[in-house]
């Protein structure tokens, strides 16, 4: 091989090794791409409305960890009543999930949660046979 034919080679490496370098750093992994969901998207303080018998107004917060908490006043046939709040949540990784809430009317409420890619916006909907209800809650 003489020289010029390695300088060719080198060439064509160095030029191979930029072209490669370059689609890395422009892949998706390089420019924050949504991860996968977990009970780690949802965290801090959303407020939701929510209707099926009854209207209901409050704030959920949520841990992180898989507990949430939080307050509502709801509307039952026309009495206003002002409830605490707690429970557990699961999220999985295509940010889909259940929720469940201790003390309320009828005893643990069982929901099925949607949560958008980037944790900031959900929707809720009752799953028990008992009662009919859905939340919309935003961050």
């Amino acid at each position: 091989m003489n020289i010029a034919e390695i300088a060719v080679l080198t060439s064509c490496a160095i030029g191979a090794t930029f072209v490669f370098g370059s689609y890395l750093l422009r892949s998706p992994a390089a420019h924050g791409a949504e991860q996968e969901c977990s009970v780690a998207k949802l965290q801090g303080r959303y407020v939701f409305t929510g209707h099926g018998a009854n209207l209901h107004y409050g704030t959920f917060d949520f841990d992180g960890a898989g507990k949430v908490s939080g307050k509502q006043t709801s509307l039952r046939n026309g009495v206003a009543e002002r409830e605490i709040l707690t429970g557990a949540y699961i999220l999985d990784g295509d940010c889909t999930g259940t929720m469940t809430f201790d003390g309320q009317p009828g005893g643990v409420a069982h929901w099925d949660v949607f949560v958008t890619r980037d944790g900031k916006k959900g929707n809720m909907i009752r799953t028990d046979s008992v009662a009919a209800g859905v939340r919309t809650f935003e961050q």
